[in-house]
């Protein structure tokens, strides 16, 4: 069996139901990790891998524009011919493409999600999962400048909608406000609703406005200023490669610090495990990994050391968790449930719920069919159907997007041929054709790193 079909698409959703006309204000809302910026669409890049066998793939990563636009030659070259169940290869393909400039972590989905089909597992049975169900927390995404008058209202909505926890952004160089905004939303919904705070300071962006930035004094006053309103955690409060900084920031508040969504290999995150850098660690599989492997052979094996070390600590109070960044896709979150799934169902924590405004998951999931909902008891139940366990919305798709790139060993054979010549064409196909009789030999074997 192997990959003998890419397809890459390049898809805007709006954030509402029609797309507006050109000379039209569009719905948007204003993300706190992008000062200034006006977010009006959901914009991503999907990966659909195709085997001979007639098994289907899907991964997808979020966009800014048409950064990904020569995405699919590569893909073409490095991903044909391979076996889908020689995982080890496919992390030795993402670590290559980290070589050339660009993390490509996030493509992994679509290997995992053909794996499940072939076995037919849904991701969570095949890693050793239980399954089962998690309660989702909602996520904001805007600071609101940190009017107090919101955090009050946006509180009393989340707990009086049945939520059991609220996540506030903060951002900013002045101490008082964001401290106060936080304190005015537990003031209102007293001890019914967890509160979680995020300073977005994990990867700072310019690219409109500046971003304020905290240094290692600043973050801990805030973390200080929080302790009285009992928070599940800060998150992001430093620079995402600023382990020592998060660690002596851990050891000088009451506040749980939380991070770890776009660190791009498992050393950041077995360096941050040693040196005591988190309480929760969120690493997000989409957006995670890159430079060594795919994001969920690196958050699969950030589950089993944070288990292993909680079952050598004997100090309650010092245990860590996982609980993973969702804000992505309608896929991306797919991806985090089925990670979540491999957890028992007594360690698993509330789960990121993006809602904010015109951001939800009637358009985040709106190409996802049956969407991503909540049952009667607030709920959302991991799906146990093969792979992934979720179904594109091929109306959506090609509603609001575009095939940029289609892949098959023909398409790619002339791409050769008309690149690099006939002798040299000829010397590649006998080279790949090596190559794959050593991938199609390969066995499924869940990694393990040095990857």
């Amino acid at each position: 069996m192997v990959i003998n079909r890419i397809e890459l698409y390049f898809v805007k959703i709006p954030l509402e139901e029609h797309k507006p006309g050109f000379f039209t204000q569009p719905a948007y809302f204003n993300p706190s990790w992008i000062p200034g910026f006006r977010q009006s669409e959901v914009r991503f890049y999907l990966l659909k891998l195709g085997t001979d066998e007639g098994h289907e793939g899907y991964a997808a990563i979020t966009a800014m524009g048409t950064e990904r636009l020569g995405l699919g030659p590569m893909l073409g070259n490095y991903l044909l011919g391979i076996n889908p169940l020689d995982i080890k290869l496919v992390n030795q393909r993402i670590q290559e493409f980290s070589y050339i400039g660009m993390r490509n972590s996030w493509i992994d989905g679509a290997f995992w999600d053909i794996i499940g089909k072939i076995k037919g597992e849904p991701l969570w049975k095949l890693l050793g999962g239980t399954g089962g169900y998690v309660f989702p927390y909602v996520s904001s995404g805007s600071t609101h400048n940190h009017d107090q008058a919101y955090s009050r209202k946006i509180s009393k909505q989340v707990m009086e909608a049945g939520y059991r926890g609220l996540k506030l952004r903060v951002k900013g160089t002045d101490l008082d406000p964001m401290v106060d905004f936080v304190g005015a939303a537990r003031d209102e919904v007293g001890d019914k609703l967890d509160l979680m705070v995020d300073a977005n300071q994990g990867w700072p962006v310019d690219l409109i406005d500046e971003t304020p930035k905290w240094d290692l004094e600043f973050a801990t006053k805030f973390a200080q200023g929080l302790e009285q309103y009992n928070v599940k955690w800060l998150e992001e409060p430093l620079n995402r490669g600023n382990f020592e900084g998060l660690a002596e920031l851990r050891q000088n508040t009451k506040t749980s610090i939380a991070g770890g969504e776009l660190n791009s290999s498992w050393r950041d995150f077995k360096a941050m495990l040693d040196m005591g850098s988190l309480d929760i660690y969120q690493p997000d599989a989409v957006m995670a990994g890159g430079t060594y492997a795919g994001g969920i052979s690196i958050v699969y094996w950030l589950i089993h050391e944070i288990q292993r070390r909680n079952q050598a600590n004997q100090d309650d109070s010092q245990k860590i968790k996982y609980c993973p960044h969702t804000w992505t896709t309608g896929l991306g979150f797919a991806v985090a449930l089925q990670l979540v799934g491999v957890l028992p169902q007594e360690e698993c924590s509330l789960l990121e719920y993006p809602l904010e405004g015109n951001w939800k998951p009637e358009y985040w999931a709106r190409f996802i069919k049956g969407g991503i909902t909540t049952d009667q008891e607030g709920r959302i139940k991991i799906p146990d159907g093969p792979g992934l366990g979720i179904e594109i919305d091929w109306d959506v798709i090609r509603r609001f997007g575009k095939r940029i790139y289609r892949g098959t060993s023909a398409t790619v054979a002339f791409s050769a041929l008309r690149d690099r010549g006939l002798k040299q064409a000829i010397y590649l196909k006998k080279k790949k054709a090596i190559q794959a009789e050593r991938t199609a030999k390969a066995q499924f074997m869940i990694p393990d790193p040095p990857f």
